[in-house]
């Protein structure tokens, strides 16, 4: 059933280069981005899984790390779902087959997987969500779903056959009584299977099915898709946030109505008036709420700086002690815009006026520059990016231990 034509399967990618193989950048936005599947074979060329399950295991037993199974078959009931943090009781009663470990925000936890994410800043990095990874047992499974967002899903280790429909999925398509969303009823239009370093790209709205042959481990690149609703919402409760109590509605009394229960269109012409006010698309405070709002890691994880500096000479002094680079911890979101004069840079939901110059030592690449920096960076600058150090935005990452590409 495996889908052979140019639309959906592209050349084998060579060593070293782009995820997408052979495929440009502005041909996969053009043509797949948010807008049909795509195979990529080997786009990862001698890709070695950075983690084992146990070490994967190891991770959904900690506290703070997000982590799920799914049991299709052998739990208490068909797909079964248990929550994290796990334990070793829990892994011990699995069954040999058919069951999924899902964890979410690697990233964010083994910072030095960050790499896999960077292969993907052809989409802007504000617009990330996650690195997750999946360890299934032989024919394990999630089931077969739909995401409302967009994913790149990399094949580590092992097979895993996957079905694509592209069609509509009706909203009660839905499996009633279990804790997890999958559709009743499935028919492939695709099917591909993945072995490692092969990867396919599943727009948002693509219902598709993955079961592992053997044991299996995948890794996924996820991507927001904020709903219209959340947007408004969050917004709404930004430009209200601090508004005067004396702002209030006034109702107009110009003229007596005949009849007092009536609303009329003066009244609703003046909240009208309200509304535009503050919705405005021109609204002065859009494209500030926007980069605080895309730049909020909605984690609760926070990264804590080994040992504090009072300036950018005791920084370089202990990356030279350390044998280390610095580098932008994964776990914060970076994201600026641009005004006439200078730049709105966003941290984790804070905004900091700074000049371009700034903006692009700190953002443009993941290792940081510090001698580029000092040259171009004001004092207050440089105030802000030791502050951004001590306060684990930035960190240090060993030459030893180094697996990233700038």
């Amino acid at each position: 059933m495996e889908n052979t034509s140019s639309e959906s399967t592209h050349l084998k990618s060579k060593k070293n280069s782009s995820p997408l193989g052979d495929m440009s950048v502005a041909t996969f936005l053009a043509e797949y981005w948010q807008k049909k599947p795509l195979l990529i074979r080997g786009a990862f060329p001698d890709f070695a899984a950075p983690l084992s399950p146990d070490e994967l295991a190891g991770l959904a037993c900690e506290e703070d790390v997000n982590s799920r199974i799914v049991i299709e078959k052998g739990g208490e009931h068909p797909w079964q779902a248990i929550h994290g943090p796990m334990n070793d009781d829990v892994f011990a009663n699995m069954p040999e087959t058919h069951w999924s470990l899902v964890v979410n925000d690697l990233e964010k936890y083994l910072p030095e997987l960050a790499w896999i994410t960077d292969k993907f800043r052809f989409i802007p990095e504000w617009h990330l969500d996650d690195l997750m990874s999946s360890y299934a047992a032989p024919e394990g499974s999630v089931g077969p779903h739909v995401d409302l967002y967009d994913v790149f899903i990399l094949q580590g280790e092992g097979k895993r056959r996957w079905q694509l429909n592209t069609q509509p999925v009706a909203e009660d398509n839905v499996i009633p009584d279990i804790a997890i969303r999958l559709q009743k009823e499935f028919t492939a239009e695709i099917e591909w299977i993945l072995e490692p370093g092969d990867m396919m790209y599943i727009p948002s709205g693509v219902s598709h099915h993955g079961v592992s042959i053997g044991e299996s481990m995948s890794y996924s690149i996820g991507f927001r898709a904020t709903s219209h609703a959340d947007l408004v919402n969050d917004f709404v409760a930004h430009i209200t946030d601090g508004l005067s109590i004396n702002k209030t509605y006034q109702l107009p009394h110009n003229k007596q109505q005949v009849h007092s229960n009536e609303i009329s269109a003066a009244a609703i012409a003046e909240l009208r008036r309200v509304f535009t006010e503050y919705l405005d698309p021109n609204h002065p405070e859009l494209a500030r709420w926007f980069g605080s709002y895309v730049s909020d890691s909605k984690v609760d994880y926070l990264h804590q700086c080994e040992q504090n500096v009072d300036n950018l000479s005791q920084l370089k002094q202990l990356l030279l002690e350390q044998n280390a680079v610095l580098m932008r911890y994964p776990s914060s979101r970076f994201a600026f815009t641009r005004d006439s004069d200078h730049c709105l840079l966003f941290v984790d939901g804070q905004d900091f006026k700074v000049s371009e110059q700034f903006v692009y030592c700190l953002c443009d690449q993941r290792i940081l520059d510090l001698d580029v920096l000092e040259k171009s960076a004001s004092d207050n600058e440089l105030d802000l990016f030791i502050n951004l150090y001590n306060s684990g935005k930035l960190y240090l990452q060993y030459e030893d231990d180094q697996e990233c590409e700038s």
